[in-house]
């Protein structure tokens, strides 16, 4: 697969994706079939998103050390374990079995992320011709086409979502052996794990990632309780299904151009931009109230969250020395993953008692206190890398 680097990649990259939308895009739904509520459901995902914010670090930190795991241990073990899970789901189970293992699932697909992303970074920190923002735009493509086999797949059999989750997981096992090293570099051993605290050496950078997290206090709100928002508004399965499609869709060509745009207008401007489109885009779907507002909402992503996460991910690869790449990526997703610890918990919560849009409302708020946070420390943390 090597010799096809950047179509090998962007299979890996699509494989995830695939995976991840079964667990970002239809856990509300496939639960909720099963009888669990909105705050039962909330508090599942809560759970996983604190564990692969603590997971995360952790292994990160490992691989980055001088022990024998490598990112293949890592990522072979968390494939197998997901794939362990949803299968047992495939067999009818008890209640608290059933939450136990899909926590187990989502948790490890949650988990993986930073590592997936990593393997990229790799190759191209080692000087491979890899053009991470063109793969990362094939697998929004590959997220947007199988939003809607997902939705159709619910209209049938919920077994089916769960049968194509486990088909990309395993596709990702089989990818995660082929491209990620075995062992360390052949030029010399790993470095060691310099001492001494991140937070002393990034204190801007760790500003701007807890800008981040209340950004995305609402934007996983949405993640998860999107059905119940476009409920709201009188759509149903068909719409939430085209609502995210339109938004994979409109990320493929931002990602796919990353490049060129950053060239042009600046990374750091471009990161700036879509913060504050982040942190505006619910408003959208307030102020028209329709399923047409969440249609909006999500092309909005093409100048908000396509633009913001690669460029964030980017940002991180730059900023953090050579031998804590892979923990600059594992801390991104470690804090989104804070913020969904939250809006899974409180979303649920906010949604049973007073209604999808006032819930809506709420972390929408929260986020736009995020978006001013992350422009304060991202402007001071310009200044200390001068």
């Amino acid at each position: 697969m090597k010799k096809h680097l950047n179509a090998s990649y962007a299979l890996y990259l699509s494989l995830y994706w695939v995976s991840a939308c079964f667990i970002y895009g239809y856990t509300r739904l496939f639960l909720s079939e099963l009888g669990f509520s909105a705050d039962q459901v909330g508090l599942l995902l809560a759970f996983d998103c604190a564990g692969a914010m603590v997971l995360q670090p952790l292994l990160a930190r490992i691989i980055e050390g001088p022990g024998r795991i490598t990112m293949r241990h890592v990522l072979l073990g968390m494939s197998l374990v997901a794939l362990f899970a949803g299968g047992l789901l495939l067999i009818p189970q008890p209640r608290a079995v059933l939450l136990c293992l899909f926590g187990a699932m989502g948790l490890m697909t949650m988990g993986i992320q930073p590592f997936v992303n990593a393997v990229g970074f790799g190759y191209m920190n080692r000087g491979a011709r890899l053009n991470w923002s063109v793969t990362r735009g094939v697998a929004s493509l590959a997220f947007a086409l199988f939003s809607k086999v997902y939705a159709a797949l619910a209209e049938r059999d919920l077994n089916w979502l769960l049968g194509l989750y486990l088909l990309s997981t395993a596709g990702i096992l089989v990818c995660s052996l082929l491209l990620a090293e075995r062992e360390a570099p052949a030029d010399g051993p790993r470095p060691q794990v310099r001492h001494g605290s991140l937070l002393r050496r990034y204190p801007a950078f760790f500003g701007m990632l807890l800008g981040t997290a209340l950004l995305f206090f609402q934007h996983n709100f949405l993640d998860a309780y999107l059905y119940d928002v476009v409920v709201a508004v009188g759509g149903g399965t068909g719409e939430l299904g085209t609502a995210l499609l339109i938004g994979a869709l409109v990320e493929t060509p931002m990602m796919l151009l990353f490049t060129r745009v950053a060239d042009r207008c600046g990374a750091r401007r471009l990161l700036m931009v879509s913060a504050v489109g982040m942190a505006l885009k619910p408003w959208l779907i307030l102020l028209a109230g329709s399923v047409w507002g969440v249609y909006v909402m999500r092309f909005s992503h093409f100048v908000s969250f396509a633009p913001f996460l690669l460029a964030l991910t980017y940002y991180a690869n730059e900023r953090m020395a050579e031998d804590e790449k892979v923990t600059g990526q594992a801390l991104i997703t470690g804090a989104i993953s804070l913020s969904g610890v939250f809006s899974y918990l409180f979303g649920g919560m906010l949604v049973s008692g007073w209604g999808a849009l006032r819930a809506l409302l709420i972390c929408t708020l929260i986020g736009m206190a995020g978006g001013a946070l992350f422009l304060l420390f991202a402007v001071r943390d310009q200044k200390q890398k001068q």
